[in-house]
């Protein structure tokens, strides 16, 4: 009950207060201009690359290899 009070008065206090001027749309009128815009650059080049589906390999020589004390 008292998490749900919590929660219902701001809510009711928002309700009740004075509400935010909405911004001036001047900025907006350049956005909505029927001029004709330059076109976007052409995006990188990908080149693809197949990689072969191969079974996994032993993780134990890995795994020691990276262990501390390994490389001494």
């Amino acid at each position: 009950m008292k998490i749900l009070f919590a929660a219902l008065v701001p809510l009711a206090l928002a309700g009740c207060a004075e509400p935010v001027a909405l911004p001036v749309a001047a900025p907006l009128i350049r956005a909505a201009s029927p001029d004709p815009s330059v076109p976007a650059p052409s995006g990188p080049s990908v080149a693809y690359l197949a990689h072969p589906i191969a079974d996994p390999l032993d993780w134990r020589d890995l795994n020691d290899a990276q262990a501390p004390g390994a490389g001494s």
